[in-house]
């Protein structure tokens, strides 16, 4: 079947230009439907990676609409993704479902894109039942590599000793016993956690290695490690991580004891790692962050904390950043004027001429005073389009 010149395009056009969003629709129904209890969509660092490759993968996609059936998917994300799911225990039955899923999402984008294009309803039902034939070529063929992939990545697992570590301490994160044991790290004592991103994972893997049994580290992923260690404080590990890396990021938990405090350092670290990637800092100790975790378990709560609270002072840069500046230094200074004008190299007047400019900008009923104010600043870099990072 063809179709007349330029109509395939309009649909290729609207696709790249609603790419972003089409990832996104795309992950949510996998997340929701496909993969709910996997690590790839509930750890934060591996939700990074599925992300970047799944965009990528939908670029490729976009591409092959122009070549038609006869070209098959060569995609060296779908391969990455799935050595992912056979590391973290992904069935394959699933990885395929999710695949079947993204089929839909993306037909439905089809038929929503014919509701907005103009273009004749002939061409326009021409154009729209080639899409649907190609979308079908191409998941089918991305199935098949899949498949294949996963196999062979499984048949490659089972001697490998990442691998094998990694599957044991997965099983010890997801139990609730608080005894278990591990012949490689001894996890009675105290741990601190870490997990690190590009660059830093290469810098956490080697003070993990020069404290020898009394850490640990793993690739979760071939750009994500987890680590833990018995013997080191949180700071101490973010001075051995980011000193001379220039890129990646790093979050590390609490100390926590026992089996139990192995697990809930890790979970810790994790909270850390998306807070990291969702505000843009290189480096993150939960208990810095404690209140942007907790706003990232619900964004649409948060945001509306944030709005409604800090009103006009949402948003914008330039003027309204110095006055947000202000009042963060002058909430922490205890409302200190004279304290905040010292912090930021003021006058008191000035101070306080910020300081009603911030009024004038607040909502009437938000106190200067008020615990959720101070909050409400917290959460604020959460709820911008700063990352992508779920």
């Amino acid at each position: 079947m063809t179709t007349p010149d330029g109509t395939i395009e309009v649909f290729i056009e609207w696709l790249a230009e609603n790419k972003e969003k089409l990832a996104d629709d795309i992950l949510a129904a996998v997340w929701r439907d496909g993969l709910p209890d996997s690590p790839l969509s509930t750890d934060p660092a591996l939700v990074t990676v599925v992300r970047s490759e799944t965009a990528r993968l939908l670029t490729r996609f976009v591409k092959g609409l122009r070549s038609g059936p006869a070209e098959p998917v060569w995609s060296p994300e779908a391969r990455h993704v799935t050595r992912l799911a056979v590391l973290h225990e992904t069935p394959l039955d699933a990885l395929v479902a999710s695949y079947r899923i993204a089929h839909v999402v993306i037909q439905d984008a089809f038929f929503k894109a014919a509701q907005e294009v103009a273009i004749p309803t002939p061409r326009l039902l021409d154009a729209l039942q080639l899409c649907c034939r190609r979308l079908s070529h191409q998941i089918t063929s991305i199935i098949d590599l899949v498949t294949d992939e996963y196999v062979d990545a499984v048949q490659a697992g089972c001697t490998d000793e990442n691998t094998t570590r990694l599957q044991l301490v997965r099983s010890i994160l997801n139990q609730t016993s608080p005894s278990a044991e591990s012949p490689f790290y001894d996890l009675h004592t105290e741990h601190v956690a870490a997990v690190a991103g590009g660059a830093a994972a290469r810098k956490l893997t080697e003070f993990a290695h020069e404290h020898g049994s009394a850490a640990i580290s793993l690739f979760a992923d071939r750009s994500i490690v987890w680590a833990w260690f018995n013997s080191v404080d949180p700071d101490q590990v973010r001075e051995a991580v980011l000193i001379g890396t220039p890129r990646g990021q790093l979050g590390t938990g609490g100390p926590g004891k026992g089996v139990p405090g192995f697990r809930q350092s890790h979970h810790e670290a994790q909270s850390a790692y998306r807070v990291c990637g969702r505000t843009g800092r290189r480096s993150a100790h939960f208990t810095e962050i404690a209140p942007e975790a907790i706003g990232l378990a619900d964004l649409d709560v948060a945001r509306g904390l944030v709005h409604r609270h800090l009103g006009q002072l949402v948003g914008g840069d330039g003027r309204q950043s110095t006055l947000r500046k202000t009042l963060e230094v002058y909430l922490s200074s205890g409302q200190s004027a004279r304290s905040t004008a010292l912090k930021l190299g003021l006058t008191e007047r000035t101070v306080a001429n910020r300081l009603q400019a911030v009024r004038a900008l607040l909502p009437a009923a938000t106190e200067l005073s008020s615990l959720e104010l101070a909050l409400s600043l917290r959460l604020r870099p959460l709820v911008t389009d700063r990352s992508a990072s779920p």
